[in-house]
């Protein structure tokens, strides 16, 4: 029985995060929800608090390639929701990043670290 598109996003966010966490990050959350959208992975490593974006497709190239803009922007709203509700962390972890973890059916695994800017003008 295939797995769906569900448990597969499952399964390689779980293996996302061991990855960084054989890097040193530390996970917060997983699959946090926000009114802006989901971050699959809010971890922590130094002083930064970092959400992770984590793709699974076929190729690394698609991978890649899935991540938008406008997703990019939603994920960026969804840090700031969450830094708003718990100020406690703001003050804990003052730098924020993004970070992506591509993966495909090769198994290969792809860590961009610090992928995007916020002063980045996406829209």
């Amino acid at each position: 029985m295939a797995m769906t598109a569900d448990q597969q996003g499952r399964l390689a966010e779980a293996e996302a995060c061991e990855f960084l966490k054989k890097k040193g990050y530390t996970l917060l959350v997983n699959r946090h929800k926000t009114p802006y959208g989901e971050i699959d992975l809010l971890m922590v490593k130094g002083k930064a608090i970092i959400a992770v974006e984590v793709k699974y497709r076929r190729t690394l190239t698609t991978a890649a390639e899935s991540i938008s803009d406008r997703q990019k922007k939603r994920i960026q709203n969804a840090l700031s929701s969450f830094l708003e509700q718990h100020p406690e962390l703001a003050d804990k972890y003052p730098f924020t990043q993004f970070d992506v973890v591509l993966l495909c059916t090769s198994k290969t695994v792809i860590h961009i670290s610090n992928a995007w800017q916020v002063e980045d003008d996406f829209l």
